[in-house]
Order: structure tokens, then sequence, then C-alpha cells
């Protein structure tokens, strides 16, 4: 037996506590991967970049959803707050973001932390006690 889904007056999905449901694959158009195939980490931060005001006519912006992530990157902001923020899956997030990214309206700041690799001393000791296993 198929168990038809609750729905509202008008035929539409939708869920007492939140309203109508739209499928995530819905938001991103199918899409599952980043389409400039680069997926971010969860801790990337992310900033909007300044545009023209003639910019504001890229098809790509009349999306709720990439307007709510361009609204949150007006400061730098990792990926996982973003997904946090909009109650949107990481992976939704994530494609949502590389059209952003190939748009130009946000760029991905790449800070790398300084990496302190660890003295010749404490290596031999680690060799050490590995040798003695």
């Amino acid at each position: 037996m198929i168990e038809v889904p609750p729905a509202g007056r008008d035929g539409k999905w939708v869920r007492r506590d939140l309203g109508p449901v739209v499928r995530p694959y819905a938001v991103t158009g199918g899409r599952t991967e980043p389409a400039d195939g680069e997926v971010l980490d969860l801790v990337a931060v992310v900033v909007a970049v300044d545009r023209d005001s003639e910019a504001g006519d890229d098809p790509i912006r009349q999306t709720p959803e990439h307007r709510k992530i361009l609204r949150l990157c007006q400061r730098p902001v990792t990926v996982a707050d973003i997904a946090s923020d909009t109650a949107l899956p990481v992976g939704v997030v994530r494609v949502l973001l590389a059209d952003l990214i190939l748009e130009e309206a946000v760029r991905v700041v790449r800070n790398r932390p300084a990496v302190q690799l660890p003295g010749n001393d404490v290596l031999k000791e680690i060799l050490n006690g590995l040798r003695a296993l």
C-alpha cells in the first residue's frame, strides 16, 4: 500500500510546523555536485564580492536561496554556518555557493594557517618508540 503525503488545500506538500516543503533537488535544479567540481570544506570561509549595480539583473541572484546566502556573506562566514542559518543541507549549500562563485558574487577566503612542523628531536622520539614496539 502506498501512503499519500499530507497535502495542503492547494495540493502542495506541507509540513505542519514549517509550511510548504521544497525538495533539495528542486533548489539545485537536480544537481548534486558543484558546477566547478570543487567541493568546499565545512570550514571554508566565504565572503560576498562588492559588485556594480548592473549585476543586480543576474538570474542567479533571483532565487530566494541565492539571495539569502548573499545576505549572509556580507561578512565572512563558513559553509557550515551558511547551511545552519539557511536550514539547507550542506550539499545544497555547496552547489549554490559554486553557482555564486562562478558568477563572481562571492569568493572563498583561503587563509592557510602556518603549519609548524615538529623538530628532529620529536621525530627521533617517535621513531625510537615505533622501533621499541
